[in-house]
């Protein structure tokens, strides 16, 4: 038991066993869309066409207590029965497919050349044409449903968005476990990059480590501190909506735009631009703000 109170009460196996049957899955996605979201056991029954009642007793108690909770007014979801919905719908098992290349408005921060937005195996890139700044993250496939082709670029940024949010606030992108930001060279990140640049051990990423799923994500600093209040109100300043750009507008992927600037104690820093003004944040090797400078335009 946790220091919380809070216990394993189901072998992850056994939990998942249980939705091992399509008639399972049914029935979740029954009460997903029932009214109110909660159904007795005969609208249930009739919901998944199911004529046995014994069989159909079966499944549903397969489901009783971990995905499905019984109350007065019937049947309901529990959260996990609505993270199984959530999954079901985000397209993660049931969608797939790619995205021609798009060329994309706005030019590279750090060279001024074109970039192109790639989207193939679940996972969108966003590249300059001109120099090595890339910026690349798993979407699920369902992001992007509703959408037009010519919103897809935006939307992806509201997702990346949304992402680093939840990093920011301590809180996995998988499973909602408690997150460990951890600044790190390129070299020591299990990033792949097809072309190593030659300052790497100098440039900073942000190494995100969940302590409960063992999940990993690497980020730039540029993109983690985007929304740190300092950052916020420098852009403000310069009549820029930092919700309103493009995401990948703030990268900074390469040491014109964060740097490693001692290891002992460990101190990074990036520097977000407009115009001839400059913000520069320095870090220490957990993330946090240790130090800023703003140099205002004139």
């Amino acid at each position: 038991m946790s220091e919380t109170g809070l216990t394993e009460t189901a072998d992850p196996d056994e939990a998942f066993g249980a939705l091992a049957n399509a008639t399972r899955v049914d029935i979740l996605r029954a009460l997903w869309y029932a009214d109110d979201q909660t159904a007795t056991f005969s609208e249930l029954r009739d919901a998944v066409e199911m004529a046995d009642s014994g069989q159909f007793n079966y499944h549903l108690d397969k489901l009783t207590d971990r995905f499905v909770t019984k109350g007065e007014d019937g049947y309901e979801l529990t959260l996990a029965g609505r993270a199984v919905n959530g999954a079901i719908h985000a397209g993660a098992y049931t969608m797939d497919g790619s995205i021609d290349p798009m060329a994309l408005s706005d030019p590279c921060p750090a060279c001024g050349g074109e970039r192109t937005f790639h989207y193939e195996d679940e996972r969108v890139r966003v590249e300059c044409d001109t120099c090595d700044m890339t910026a690349t993250a798993l979407v699920p496939p369902g992001v992007f449903a509703d959408y037009d082709r010519e919103q897809l670029p935006a939307v992806t940024s509201r997702y990346f968005r949304t992402i680093y949010q939840q990093l920011a606030n301590g809180f996995c992108w998988h499973c909602e476990g408690k997150i460990y930001p951890t600044v790190v060279p390129l070299p020591e990140t299990t990033l792949h990059m097809e072309t190593v640049p030659d300052d790497a051990a100098d440039l900073p990423l942000v190494r995100y480590d969940c302590q409960r799923c063992g999940a990993e994500l690497i980020g730039d600093l540029g993109a983690a501190l985007l929304s740190h209040p300092a950052v916020v109100s420098f852009y403000y300043d310069y009549g820029i909506d930092v919700n309103e750009r493009p995401f990948w507008e703030f990268s900074a992927w390469n040491t014109d735009h964060a740097v490693i600037r001692q290891r002992d104690p460990f101190r990074a820093s990036v520097t977000y631009r407009s115009g001839d003004a400059a913000l520069t944040l320095v870090v220490d090797d957990a993330l946090s703000v240790i130090e800023s400078d703003r140099r205002d335009a004139g």
